[in-house]
């Protein structure tokens, strides 16, 4: 009688020790799913200061443009989270600067983004744009601070506008782009500004129309 009992236990034992082993082999053969590193870089493509037709003297601005690229060998799709900064200071007067804030509307091609996800395939490259109209964070014109001693005799570089010295101004900027790789950071960039102005009250031209620079 003991051994019929005991027939039937080993059995179901084995099966038991079976399913068991294929639990831990399953558990052992599927790690927890890491996102790869070094997915996407970002870089300032573009720092510039804008011509006189777009910002005359007295209403002077620079462009930038952060270009992200997927640095990855495979397609990358996931949701987004568009944030970050981008910060602009002044060398000579570090106390100068201005932070831009990044969202989705300094998105060049808005429409790359689909319920609320971006696909980019490898090495595709999104660029995000930006202005600013040379007032620091405390809300000063900073061309108006800007040394323009010899620009009467020397820097006469538009009809009726003088310039300054130039002066160099550094970007750096960091975003989030997709919410699960968290902040990647552009190296720093400089570029080179002119503060301009209107010579003798302005009295003609394209840019400095009678009065502005009194």
């Amino acid at each position: 009688m003991k051994c019929r009992q005991l027939l039937r236990i080993l059995p179901a034992a084995a099966a038991m020790l079976v399913a068991l082993a294929a639990f831990w082999s399953c558990n052992e053969s599927l790690p927890a799913y890491h996102f790869p590193d070094h997915v996407i870089s970002a870089q300032v493509t573009v720092a510039e200061q804008l011509s006189n037709r777009v910002g005359p003297p007295g209403y002077q601005k620079s462009h930038f443009v952060l270009q992200v690229q997927n640095t990855f060998d495979e397609p990358f799709y996931d949701s987004v989270d568009i944030k970050g900064s981008v910060r602009v200071w002044w060398k000579r007067k570090p106390q100068r600067y201005i932070t831009l804030y990044i969202s989705e509307q300094n998105l060049s091609t808005p429409s790359l983004i689909t319920n609320g996800k971006l696909l980019m395939v490898p090495n595709q490259k999104i660029t995000f744009d930006f202005y600013w109209d040379m007032k620091s964070s405390d809300s000063i014109y900073l061309p108006y601070e800007m040394d323009y001693t010899y620009a009467t005799l020397l820097r006469v570089c538009d009809y009726n506008v003088v310039c300054s010295d130039p002066e160099q101004f550094v970007v750096e900027s960091s975003l989030v782009l997709y919410d699960k790789l968290g902040y990647i950071t552009a190296s720093p960039v400089v570029y080179t500004f002119m503060g301009t102005e209107c010579r003798n009250c302005g009295g003609g031209g394209p840019y400095c129309p009678p009065g502005r620079g009194c």
